[in-house]
């Protein structure tokens, strides 16, 4: 089980979804052809209308999305400071090794690629070239084989007519 904290229900929201369940539930009756369907449907959708008249009214705070200081320090300045030109120019030199380190591994790649295209292109010919070589092969077998079974009838027929 996980122990993660639960955070605190919220009745709007609690009522909504038991309104919505009562509207399903209306709807299973209806389906069925059970009594107290209609009852069913006028108390969950007047749960519903409550609920919506409710939250529309209802006022939120807005919650800090991240902290993006804690990211990138030279966000944190109160208001009479100046802009700080060291840490912008820190983070742009850095940014720009990252860039310059990112492009030299790109070509890198990109050659490594290139070899590699290389390498099938000859293994390619070379496996054409040996598919040659293998018909080239059979063809000779086949040859070899036909002139074998000619010597052998001949050599049967000299046999046979003593």
């Amino acid at each position: 089980m996980s122990n993660k904290p639960k955070g605190k229900l919220d009745a709007i929201t609690f009522i909504y979804g038991f309104g919505a369940a009562v509207v399903l539930v209306g709807a299973m009756f209806k389906f069925l052809g059970w009594q107290f369907a209609n009852e069913l449907f006028i108390l969950g959708l007047s749960i519903e209308a409550i609920v919506f008249l409710i939250s529309a009214f209802e006022r939120q705070t807005e919650d800090k999305e991240y902290n993006w200081e804690n990211v990138f320090p030279q966000l944190q300045q109160s208001a009479t400071d100046s802009p700080s030109t060291n840490s912008y120019t820190d983070a742009m030199t850095q940014f720009s090794s990252t860039l310059v380190e990112l492009n030299t591994q790109m070509k890198s790649m990109s050659e490594s690629v290139a070899q590699i295209k290389t390498e099938l292109e000859g293994n390619a010919k070379n496996s054409a070239e040996m598919q040659s070589r293998m018909s080239e092969f059979n063809d000779l077998m086949q040859t070899y084989n036909g002139n074998l079974r000619k010597v052998n009838d001949k050599y049967n027929n000299i046999l046979g007519g003593k």
